[in-house]
């Protein structure tokens, strides 16, 4: 197991050190006075677990924890402190251990137990899940045919969520997140916010279990889904594609694709990023059910087919019951 160390107070780090060097199975990869040589030691090692201390003097250990975190989400941290005020806060973070000084041997190999249980679970293969994620209308979470409850901290976290799924297969850039989430606020404030919605949103996928990284590069971020992850536009939008580009209307096609709209892409959800697949989806519905009137009308379809039952297909929306009315007057 690597672990690496961080205390602003040299007897407190060499203190520990010592103490970890009497457990089996532990490798000391970094003892570090500085944030900065940690965080960049995090990003280049291969690093299980970082024991520190909340008080520091060039940042508080939360905040650094939270830092570590956006670069490794599965990185084990334990907070190793003379203090016990920040203890429910740390838990909160999702900190494995919080370890009050002066440290025991005893409760120092608790903790390094407790570690390699967390790392024994996450390293078994998993069975494969598929995971549906709902955004034609009130967005949904689905565990196979399982609804699952999500619980978002904050709007910001629930909107950036969604632009890291719309935007999955790009290279996301820091600074363009900060332009149209927190263009109001300075600099510092806005990475800050930026910071801690995507530890946010880490903790809600973990929570969820989707497979799906956030991964941190200096300026960038990078998603990527793991293939168990069913995002319903864009499955829509390919069967719709391939529904219109044939050459007669298929009614039991057209009826799937209008009964899983269920209302606009990410309904309740407004940003201007959002507009222009809202409105593209929305044009091809639309298109789906000119097609499927005019049909109706000529003959095409089924005897079956009835106006009464594509008017309910698209009661909720205003804007397509205009449409079928005008039809249905000409």
């Amino acid at each position: 197991m690597n672990i690496c160390i961080i205390d602003d107070e040299q007897l407190a780090l060499e203190y520990l050190d010592f103490l970890l060097n009497k457990i089996e199975g532990v490798q000391i990869t970094g003892k570090f006075n500085n944030a900065k040589q940690l965080i960049n030691h995090v990003q280049t090692e291969d690093v299980d677990a970082v024991l520190m201390d909340i008080h520091m003097p060039d940042i508080h250990g939360i905040d650094l924890a939270e830092q570590l975190l956006n670069i490794k989400p599965v990185l084990n941290i334990a907070f190793v402190t003379a203090y016990n005020e920040y203890a429910v806060r740390a838990f909160e973070l999702n900190a494995l251990d919080y370890i009050l000084k002066p440290v025991q041997l005893a409760r120092l190999e608790l903790t390094i137990e407790r570690i390699k249980k967390v790392d024994e679970k996450l390293h078994k293969a998993p069975l494969k899940t598929t995971y549906h994620i709902k955004n034609l209308g009130a967005v949904r979470f689905y565990k196979e045919e399982s609804p699952l409850e999500v619980k978002w901290r904050t709007s910001k976290a629930k909107e950036l969520f969604f632009y890291f799924l719309q935007n999955h297969r790009n290279i996301i850039r820091k600074e363009d997140l900060i332009d149209f989430m927190w263009a109001h606020l300075s600099w510092e404030k806005a990475n800050s916010q930026l910071y801690s919605t995507v530890y946010q949103i880490r903790k809600v996928i973990q929570q969820m279990g989707i497979p799906m990284k956030i991964v941190s590069r200096e300026e960038t971020y990078e998603i990527t889904l793991g293939e168990e992850v069913d995002i319903q536009s864009i499955g829509w939008k390919q069967e719709a594609w391939k529904t219109l580009e044939e050459n007669h209307v298929s009614e039991s096609a057209c009826i799937k694709l209008l009964e899983a709209y269920q209302g606009d892409y990410l309904q309740g959800i407004e940003a201007d990023w959002i507009l222009e697949e809202r409105k593209e989806i929305r044009e091809i519905w639309l298109q789906i059910i000119d097609n499927m009137i005019n049909d109706t009308f000529q003959n095409k379809l089924p005897s079956s087919r009835n106006i009464s039952q594509l008017s309910a297909l698209v009661s909720f929306d205003k804007e397509a019951r205009l449409l079928l009315s005008e039809k249905m007057k000409s």
